[in-house]
């Protein structure tokens, strides 16, 4: 995937846009969010309130085999949790891996929204504004344990991927490939996209891959 730096909304609306392919743009002003999000600094910022996250044994999260369990902890907690590779308490063993995926207050009406979820987080984050605001539709606050990989899927809408702290690999296929990614709704079947099954999922082979690492900082364009 193509990394840019510093493209303003000018050259994104021209250029990048139109051509409907991933971008990873770099040299963004974020805001103050790349050097204040410390684990220290979240867990203080949010305080105790309660979230619901998913808890999963193994590293690879299986939506369609629902390999994970729902669980609520205090923000604080998760925070700290989710920045320890054994647990001295856990839910299921010393090794599980977190993933917070904010939603809105009532999941099925609300859209996710960082400026309702978590409001003083929010003020610490500046979106890239290559969109007119009534095109804005939610924004996503997500942390996760080291390691941790989400399952194959996809989105409907255009998304800005915002890297704040951490590293990611991401690895995306094109949607004309999904014939071959072997889909279930919005969630392919295929979830070791490094080591698939060929037997079981002998089309997979046909699908090219385009990967990137996001560093902190770095957002990635997803048509």
């Amino acid at each position: 995937v193509e990394r840019l730096d510093g493209v303003t909304r000018e050259r994104f609306l021209r250029d990048i846009y139109p051509r409907r392919k991933p971008v990873v743009l770099t040299g963004l002003d974020l805001g103050t969010c790349t050097t204040k999000w410390t684990i220290d600094y979240l867990s203080q910022a949010e305080g105790s309130k309660e979230v619901k996250i998913h808890v999963s044994a193994v590293p690879q999260m299986d939506f369609l085999s629902k390999n994970f369990v729902y669980r609520t902890l205090p923000f604080d907690v998760f925070v700290q949790r989710a920045a320890e590779v054994k647990h001295k308490e856990y839910f299921l063993t010393e090794d599980e891996k977190y993933y917070l995926r904010s939603v809105g207050e009532d999941v099925r009406k609300d859209v996710a929204d960082i400026r309702k979820q978590f409001p003083i987080l929010a003020e610490d984050v500046h979106i890239p504004e290559y969109f007119e605001k009534e095109q804005f539709f939610s924004s996503v606050f997500r942390i996760s344990s080291a390691g941790l990989q989400l399952w194959t899927h996809y989105d409907v809408m255009d998304n800005f991927l915002i890297q704040v702290t951490g590293k990611k690999r991401v690895v995306l296929y094109s949607p004309r490939d999904a014939p071959y990614l072997y889909l279930s709704g919005t969630k392919s079947e295929v979830l070791d996209v490094d080591n698939p099954d060929l037997e079981k999922y002998p089309l997979f082979v046909k699908a090219k891959r385009y990967q990137c690492v996001l560093e902190a900082g770095d957002v990635l364009f997803i048509p």
